[in-house]
C-alpha cells in the first residue's frame, strides 16, 4: 500500500469520527431540549362561552347517542318505505345427476351423469296487506321526528348544562373578590388598631380580636378560591376536556341591568311549552306511532295478496345442443298472483293486537305524565325566576344598608364611641351581605336561562344570560 493510499484512508477515518461525534451531540443537545420543555408550564388555552358550547355539543356522550338513535329512526324509516317496491333476485343453480338403468338391447346395466344449470330472475311485490305497510311507514315516519326532537332536546340540555357551569363559575369568581375586598379592609383595620394600641388609645385586646378577625377572612378567602378551582373542574368535565391541560374561561359581559320584562304568565308559558318542548313534541309523536303499531298488529286479520313473476332458462350437457342454443330454446317465465287469507293462526293476532294496545295506552299515560311534568316544572321556573328576582332587590337593599352601617359604626370607633365587637360584627354582616347579593344576582341569572329551558326555548347559539 502506498503512502498516498494510506493518508487517504486516515482522512476518511477522521471524518467519519467527526460526523459521528456530531450526530451524538445532536443527540443530546435534542434530550435535553426535551427535558428542559418537561418543566416548563403548559401554554393555557383560553376558551370563550361559544366555544365551550360547541366543544360540548361536538365531544358530549349523551348528544352523540341520541345522534346515532335519530340515525336509526332515520334508517328504519327508510326501510319502511322501501318496502312498497318489488324485490328483483338472480337465481343461479346448478345441479349434477346421476342414473342407473338396464340396456335390453345390450343386455348390460349402464350409467349416465349429467349437469345442469339454471339462471333466473324473479320478482314480487305486496299488492294489499291489510294496510300494514303503510301503517310501518307512517310509524317510522313518526319514530324517525320522534328521534329528531330527542336530538334537539339533548342538545338544550348540554347548553344548558354548560350554561350553569359558566354562571356557577361566575359566581363563584365574585365571591372571591367579595372575600379579598374582606380581607384587604380586615387587614387595613387590623393595621389601624394597631396604631391606636402602640399609642396607648386602645387595649391589647382589641389587637387580638382584630388578629383573629382577620384569620377568619383569610380562612374565607381560601374557601372562596377553592369553590372557584372545582368550579373550573366542573366545567371541564362537562365540556369533557383533557383534566391535564390548562384552561382559561373567558367570562362575557353580563347585561348590567337586569330589570327583565316578565313576560307572560305561567299558564301562557305552559302552553308554550306543549307547543315548543322538543321532548313533549316527541312524545307525541311517538303516541301517534303507538296508533298505527295497533293497527299494524290488526293487519293480521285481512287477506294477503301479493304478485309475483320470474323469467330465466337452463341447459343441460345431456342435450346434443350447444349451450347457449339451449339457453335460449329453453327460455320461460311467469307471472301470478296469489292470496293467502288467514283462517286459524293459533290467535297471534289477537294477542298481537292486544300487546299493541297497551303499547299504546302506555304511550299515551307517557304523553300525559310527560305534559304534566312539563307543566309543574314551567310554574315552578316560573314561580322561583319571581322569587329569585325579589331576593336580588331585598339582597342590594340589604348590602346598601349594611355599608352605611359599618361606615357608621367605623367612625364611631374611630372616635372612641363603640366597641371593635361592634365593627366586627357590622364588617361581617357586611361581607354576607355583599355574599348574598352576589349569590341572589347569579341565581337570578341561572333561573332564568332555567324558565328558557322548561319553556323550550333555549337557543343553543344564544348568549350566556339573557
Amino acid at each position: 500500500m502506498s503512502s498516498r493510499e494510506m493518508r487517504a484512508r486516515k482522512t476518511s477515518a477522521r471524518g467519519a469520527t467527526s460526523t459521528t461525534a456530531a450526530r451524538g451531540a445532536l443527540r443530546w443537545a435534542l434530550c435535553l431540549l426535551a427535558a428542559i420543555a418537561s418543566f416548563l408550564p403548559a401554554e393555557t388555552r383560553s376558551i370563550s362561552f361559544h366555544d365551550a358550547v360547541s366543544i360540548a355539543l361536538e365531544r358530549n356522550v349523551a348528544l352523540a347517542r341520541a345522534e346515532n338513535a335519530a340515525s336509526l329512526d332515520r334508517n328504519a324509516a327508510a326501510g319502511a318505505r322501501m318496502r312498497f317496491l318489488p324485490d328483483l333476485g338472480l337465481g343461479l343453480s346448478a345441479s349434477k345427476s346421476f342414473e342407473r338403468f338396464f340396456d335390453e338391447s345390450s343386455g348390460r346395466t349402464t350409467s349416465e351423469t349429467s349437469r345442469s344449470f339454471r339462471a333466473g330472475l324473479s320478482s314480487s311485490v305486496v299488492l294489499f296487506d291489510g294496510f300494514a305497510n303503510v301503517s310501518n311507514w307512517k310509524a317510522a315516519r313518526l319514530e324517525e321526528e320522534a328521534g329528531l326532537l330527542d336530538f334537539e332536546r339533548t342538545r338544550q340540555t348540554v347548553v344548558f348544562e354548560v350554561i350553569s357551569g359558566y354562571l356557577t363559575l361566575i359566581e363563584a369568581e365574585e365571591q372571591v373578590r367579595v372575600q379579598e375586598e374582606n380581607l384587604a379592609a380586615q387587614e387595613k383595620q387590623e393595621e389601624f388598631i394597631r396604631r391606636l394600641v402602640e399609642a396607648g388609645e386602645r387595649p391589647i385586646s382589641d389587637l387580638y380580636q382584630q388578629e383573629a378577625s382577620t384569620a377568619a377572612g383569610r380562612f374565607s378567602l381560601v374557601e372562596a378560591r377553592n369553590a372557584f378551582e372545582l368550579g373550573r373542574i366542573d366545567l371541564v368535565r362537562t365540556l369533557q376536556l383533557d383534566p391535564f391541560g390548562d384552561y382559561r374561561f373567558e367570562i362575557p359581559p353580563l347585561p348590567d341591568d337586569l330589570a327583565v320584562d316578565p313576560g307572560p304568565g305561567h299558564a301562557e308559558r305552559i302552553e308554550r311549552a306543549f307547543a315548543r318542548r322538543p321532548d313533549v313534541q316527541g312524545m307525541e309523536a311517538r303516541a301517534r306511532a303507538a296508533v298505527h303499531e295497533e293497527r299494524i298488529a290488526a293487519a293480521g286479520r285481512w287477506p294477503t295478496l301479493s304478485l309475483s313473476a320470474d323469467y330465466g332458462s337452463r341447459a343441460s350437457n345431456a342435450s346434443d345442443v350447444d349451450v347457449s342454443d339451449q339457453l335460449d330454446h329453453n327460455r320461460s317465465g311467469s307471472i301470478g298472483v296469489s292470496l293467502s287469507v288467514p283462517l286459524f293462526d293459533r290467535f297471534d293476532t289477537r294477542r298481537a293486537i292486544e300487546r299493541a294496545r297497551i303499547e299504546r295506552e302506555n304511550a299515551d299515560l307517557a304523553l300525559s305524565d310527560l305534559r304534566q311534568e312539563a307543566a309543574l316544572e314551567v310554574r315552578r321556573a316560573h314561580l322561583d325566576r319571581d322569587s329569585a328576582r325579589e331576593r336580588l332587590e331585598a339582597a342590594e337593599a340589604r348590602l346598601r344598608a349594611a355599608e352605611r352601617a359599618l361606615e357608621f359604626i367605623e367612625q364611631r370607633y374611630a372616635a372612641g364611641a363603640a366597641t371593635l365587637y361592634e365593627v366586627i360584627a357590622g364588617r361581617a354582616d357586611r361581607t354576607a351581605a355583599a355574599s348574598a347579593s352576589v349569590r341572589a344576582l347569579y341565581t337570578l341569572l341561572w333561573q332564568e336561562r332555567f324558565l328558557d329551558y322548561s319553556t323550550g326555548d333555549l337557543d343553543p347559539a344564544g348568549p350566556l344570560a339573557p
